[in-house]
């Protein structure tokens, strides 16, 4: 029988992912972390966690049947890098991998969300995740979607870094309403306590940290905990906007248009108050809201190391704290995977099966044919066939015509020797003598 133990996590190797890996370690699962290509990601430190890694891409579907062999629960909380192009990787990519997971009988699926991704169709990864819940809903999985705001870690780098070392750092109009931040450790958590709770099936939670803080504030917050003034240089948020427009005119910077649309989430309030993680889903999470991490006691923590390093040389923990600190962690790790007596499955939403390992290996042969003979008849299609009958081969032979003709129209205005001549000539030079 598959094992209730078993999770594949997408995305492990990234801020959130990494962290959801040591959670279910942690609480002693069996973990398997899918990497696009292990050649050039940085993965070496999961393996020493204690999780195996294997490759698959999710555009590549022949990679993605063999992956779920002996998975129960799959964490969800991949997205397309900045050279990858967002609509197939989180797109299609993640319509086929959600497809294989009901063939294969993935008995949970956690998909990790954005906040308020249905207010905002015209920014291209909103829309993505907002199609992705919907796709899921219409599917047989026993799924929870948690839609997430933004993380804390990133501020590091983005502010108290560049404070600190008397940089400039860029603040908006007081347009923006700004971000219920939360630490990555806390989201993971809130991961780890959806998926081994059954009455989270079928819902949507919103998560996020415990107080909203502006630009404006957090770099106030830096200031007073590192002692330092900050040089701020204010970018209204219309001229991002109209950086946007005049970048989406053009074919080589659409991709810079789309992601600057991300300014349209961040400038507008929707007319009223942005919300905190509410009493419900923590209650339904069965979280704690005091063990969550407050803002200014991460970036209080941050500052703390980094003085200590500058005045002893490196920085060491205080007798007994790292102990402690592990402790704290698994203390609330414990309380947030304790399922307790009132989880019950809500009603209408299907309840767990037992699959067999034997099962899924078997779709998984099934499938994985499925997708290497749909890719071998497509590379042996019309479509495909060289020398003027691809679209490649067409624009390849069309251009270099263009460019051979413009080339002889030249030689023959600077020589004053007719194209039919230059070419009499070239014949003449690459055959062979008779």
């Amino acid at each position: 029988m598959v094992s209730k133990t078993s999770v594949l996590v997408l995305g492990a190797t990234g801020t959130l992912g990494r962290q959801v890996v040591r959670q279910f370690l942690n609480a002693g699962y069996s973990v398997r972390c899918m990497v696009r290509n292990r050649a050039d990601r940085p993965f070496s430190f999961l393996v020493d966690w204690g999780a195996q890694v294997i490759e698959g891409n999710l555009v590549r579907k022949e990679t993605l049947p063999s992956a779920l062999i002996g998975v129960h629960t799959v964490i969800d909380c991949a997205t397309a890098n900045p050279e990858e192009n967002t609509y197939n990787v989180d797109w299609e990519g993640k319509k086929t991998f959600i497809q294989c997971c009901e063939k294969m009988q993935v008995q949970r699926y956690v998909f990790l969300s954005i906040k308020d991704c249905e207010k905002y169709p015209n920014v291209p990864l909103m829309r993505i995740k907002h199609l992705t819940e919907k796709f899921l809903a219409k599917s047989s999985l026993r799924y929870t979607v948690l839609r997430a705001t933004g993380f804390m870690q990133p501020l590091i780098s983005q502010y108290a870094v560049s404070i600190l070392d008397d940089q400039k750092v860029y603040g908006d109009d007081g347009t923006s309403p700004g971000i219920a931040y939360m630490d990555s450790q806390d989201c993971a958590r809130f991961i780890a306590a959806a998926a081994t709770k059954e009455r989270t099936v079928g819902k949507t939670i919103t998560v996020g940290g415990p107080k909203v803080w502006s630009t404006s504030e957090v770099i106030e917050l830096c200031e007073k905990l590192s002692g330092r003034k900050a040089d701020v240089s204010t970018v209204p948020s219309a001229v991002l906007q109209l950086t946007q427009a005049v970048a989406g005119c053009f074919e080589f910077s659409i991709d810079v248009a789309e992601r600057l649309r991300f300014v349209e989430v961040n400038s507008q309030n929707n007319g009223g108050m942005v919300e905190v993680m509410s009493e419900e889903a923590y209650d339904l999470l069965g979280v704690d809201p005091d063990n969550t991490r407050k803002l200014d006691d991460y970036i209080g923590e941050y500052y703390r190391r980094v003085f200590k390093k500058l005045t002893k040389g490196k920085y060491e923990p205080e007798a007994g704290e790292l102990e402690k600190e592990k402790e704290d962690e698994e203390n609330k790790l414990q309380r947030a995977i304790r399922a307790g007596q009132q989880d019950a499955l809500s009603p209408g939403q299907p309840a767990e099966k037992d699959v067999t390992i034997l099962e899924q290996r078997d779709m998984s042969d099934r499938l994985q044919k499925l997708f290497e003979d749909k890719k071998l008849a497509w590379l042996e299609g019309q479509e495909n066939k060289w020398f003027g009958w691809t679209n490649v081969a067409e624009v390849v032979n069309g251009r270099s015509a263009m460019m051979g003709v413009g080339l002889g129209l030249f030689t023959e205005w600077a020589t004053e020797v007719s194209m039919s001549k230059q070419i009499d000539t070239l014949l003449a030079i690459f055959s062979s003598p008779s």
